[in-house]
């Protein structure tokens, strides 16, 4: 029996088109520019570096000068439009949380996303909230699923995972979960009824 349900963040429950041209106009160059160099030093960020240890070499390999203010708010930004979820991916954790279920994210995100998924008006219907930035491991690493599972409590069959990168998915598979790759709303909330976590 399912007892928690725990979904990533980003490309999974958020997958915002306006990510790149609104960082893009604010830094002051062309979207392509910035997707050369977006991801590059994205694992450490992810893992715990601080804005200014990811932005200003971003901003470095593009040409522009910047300080610890700036990238604090360019790190403010970017999280701010990674919490934009869609509304079918809203009504899944409402969904599921209305089941009875516990209901939690796991994100392999910066530090400041913690406090932007916070305020975001869908975290009501989230329970329990897990960013690698704050955790100081990052999926697919073993430990970050250990640590889930005792702070969610359930044991390790009893918990769902859908995440849209394999490797996340089968090392939650290989912690004992259930696990997922994501491909559409439609095809989780398929999924979800197929293990008996929805009806």
């Amino acid at each position: 029996m399912i007892k928690a349900v725990v979904f990533d963040l980003g490309e999974v429950l958020s997958s915002p088109p306006s990510l790149m041209p609104t960082l893009a106009q604010r830094i002051g160059v062309s979207e392509a520019e910035l997707n050369q160099h977006y991801w590059n030093g994205r694992q450490a960020y992810d893992g715990g570096s601080s804005d200014a240890d990811y932005w200003l070499p971003l901003l470095g390999a593009l040409g522009i000068d910047g300080d610890d203010a700036l990238a604090v708010e360019l790190g403010t930004l970017d999280s701010s439009i990674w919490v934009g979820i869609r509304a079918s991916a809203e009504a899944l954790l409402m969904d599921c949380q209305r089941a009875g279920h516990i209901v939690a994210v796991l994100s392999n995100a910066p530090r400041v996303m913690f406090d932007a998924v916070e305020g975001a008006p869908w975290r009501r219907y989230v329970d329990h909230l897990f960013v690698s930035g704050v955790l100081g491991h990052v999926k697919p690493e073993p430990e970050i699923y250990h640590l889930v599972t005792g702070e969610l409590g359930p044991e390790p069959s009893e918990i769902a995972f859908i995440d849209d990168k394999p490797a996340n998915v089968q090392a939650a598979v290989d912690a004992g979960w259930a696990g997922h790759v994501w491909v559409d709303d439609a095809d989780t909330r398929v999924w979800l009824q197929q293990i008996g976590a929805l009806s």
